[in-house]
């Protein structure tokens, strides 16, 4: 598994959505490189790191990361789905987490109905894919989790827009994602075990499902802290990482 390290201090481990790979914490290392040590690895299919062949459990590579890295304890910053495996870790191995910042995360085992457009766009994107329009598919991801299912498109700005183009592309190339074992039971129905100081976070803009899995997730929590952010859909730390960064910087320090 690819990541890198960054600056010295405290350790922070920012896991990335699934839209993006670990390139997508660049305002964050800036911003706080000076005081924390920040590694940034790449999920199994995602960036540099490869998908593998056997069944594979994401939380035994994080902790093999952090071994790697020579971290014995982090707080877990992660987005999307980064955000569900930072939740996990967590759960299964509390010993390894200082402090949980979760961005924009729909737990497992979090059942929310989908926005219309979202609905709509599944199948479109499925399709997409099945016929190797691989770009087509990007810009129907970044449609959806870069403008948000309310925005009109083109809402955000269009680097970001097509940085998700460029870093979903890859993703979307891969057939076999393999076996990835879960927890059991899911995050969902465990979040009264979370032992560590957790912070909440999601951008106002990102679809209702997202938003309802946020204020759920931080409402099973206990002693969470819930964060909504104007002005930003599923990137809140990429589209408004100035407004990121301070409520990121009140919660660790």
């Amino acid at each position: 598994m690819a990541y890198d390290s960054a600056g010295s201090g405290p350790d922070l481990v920012f896991l990335h959505a699934g839209i993006a790979d670990r390139t997508m914490w660049r305002p964050q290392i800036e911003a706080f490189r000076d005081r924390y040590r920040i590694t940034t690895p790449d999920a199994r299919g995602f960036g540099e790191s490869p998908i593998g062949t056997a069944p594979f459990s994401r939380r035994d590579d994080w902790v093999a990361v952090m071994d790697a890295a020579g971290i014995e304890r982090a707080t877990l910053v992660g987005c999307s789905i980064g955000a569900g495996f930072a939740l996990d870790l967590a759960i299964e191995s509390p010993d390894r987490v200082e402090k949980l910042v979760l961005v924009g995360v729909t737990p497992a085992g979090f059942e929310g109905q989908d926005d219309a457009l979202l609905a709509e766009a599944w199948p479109k994107i499925d399709k997409l894919i099945e016929a190797g329009k691989l770009e087509e598919a990007g810009r129907l991801e970044a449609r959806l989790w870069v403008d948000g299912p309310r925005r009109p498109e083109g809402a955000a700005p269009s680097w970001l827009s097509e940085a998700v183009v460029e870093w979903s592309v890859p993703i979307n190339s891969i057939s076999d994602w393999g076996d990835s074992l879960q927890l059991d039971p899911y995050a969902m129905f465990r979040l009264d075990e979370v032992e560590a100081p957790t912070l909440v976070i999601v951008g106002l803009e990102d679809a209702e499902v997202v938003i309802e899995g946020c204020r759920q997730t931080a409402a099973g929590i206990t002693n969470a802290r819930l964060v909504e952010l104007e002005g930003t859909a599923h990137l809140p730390s990429l589209e408004v990482p100035e407004a990121f960064n301070a409520v990121l910087a009140d919660f660790l320090e």
